[in-house]
């Protein structure tokens, strides 16, 4: 029990750590009067319109869960569960957001946890397929073939698993009893049930069509960021590549909303394609701070006056 709470502890001064080394290396070279002049360059319109890119991507987002299911789930409940598994995800560690999403869910339609979180499951595996098909692009227009085919094939090896797992369920039964019989068991068996049933032919082709729309979204709000509010006059391929890499830097552990982390993987991108250190850390605190703030206060808000109300669903006390 004891060393169960040190691992915890030292995880959080880990991931805590990291946001605190990554917000003083972006901080130390750049006077805060630069700073403040460069954001103060930008204009009131295109910030906004880059908050409106970002909602209409939230709602796709909700449009896609309403769809995961058969009948739909109401698009009221799975928007405003998006808007709330983001703010909680901005605000509290462990993606714990995507659990409040699948609750949430599953309260508002009467769906079983078991279900909305498979389908929560599913949704996340989609997003970081097409951020790993951007990281693809990345290396190829790097000139690193050899990555990129080596990517390829870990890509290809995964779905091959999957299909695989879905085809012969004791070979996913025996894949989950590598993690013996606790709580990472039970979390591991759940998850990968959820992915499993979502991947009929119909469905997967309405999350690959729903989720590149997504994403698409996504990058426009860094092209406007970039090109439209502060004005670097980057090419479309140079900003979706700091685009892709801002997308990898988030999977790095750090705090709640990657605070620190996420500036400082756009700021070393910039700076790698000759944008100054105030122009670029200005960038990427507006573009942070443009996905944070908003949703987070929208999606608190949903949370203290949309509650969901009219299902009840049982949650495991092991998630």
């Amino acid at each position: 029990m004891a060393e169960a709470a040190h691992k915890r502890i030292l995880g959080i001064l880990l991931k805590y750590g990291v946001s605190i080394f990554c917000l003083f290396y972006v901080f130390r070279d750049v006077p805060f009067a630069d700073l403040t002049a460069a954001l103060g360059r930008y204009p009131v319109l295109p910030m906004l319109g880059v908050v409106g890119v970002s909602f209409t991507a939230y709602a796709i987002m909700g449009l896609r869960l309403s769809f995961m299911a058969k009948p739909p789930l109401s698009f009221r409940s799975t928007f405003c569960a998006t808007l709330v598994g983001l703010a909680i995800n901005n605000v509290l560690p462990a993606k714990a957001g995507e659990v409040a999403k699948a609750v949430w869910i599953g309260r508002d339609n009467g769906v079983s946890f078991q279900k909305t979180l498979g389908i929560v499951f599913m949704e996340r595996f989609f997003d970081v397929n097409v951020l790993a098909l951007l990281s693809l692009w990345v290396l190829w227009a790097m000139g690193q073939r050899g990555a990129a085919a080596v990517f390829v094939a870990c890509l290809a090896a995964g779905w091959c698993i999957l299909i695989l797992f879905r085809s012969y369920p004791r070979l996913a039964k025996g894949f989950t009893s590598l993690f013996g019989r606790g709580r990472l068991h039970r979390f591991v068996s759940q998850a990968l049930s959820g992915v499993l049933e979502n991947m009929s032919p119909r469905r997967l082709v309405w999350l690959l069509a729903t989720s590149l729309t997504i994403w698409c979204f996504y990058s426009l709000q860094m092209i406007l960021s970039v090109n439209a509010v502060a004005k670097l006059g980057l090419d479309w391929s140079t900003t979706l590549s700091v685009f892709a890499v801002s997308g990898l830097g988030m999977l790095l552990p750090s705090s709640p909303g990657a605070i620190g982390v996420y500036e400082a993987v756009i700021m070393t991108a910039l700076k790698h394609y000759g944008v100054g250190p105030d122009e670029a850390l200005a960038l990427a605190l507006f573009s942070h701070m443009a996905q944070f703030i908003p949703v987070t206060l929208v999606g608190g808000i949903v949370f203290a006056a949309f509650p969901a109300k009219r299902g009840r669903i049982d949650v495991p006390t092991e998630l």
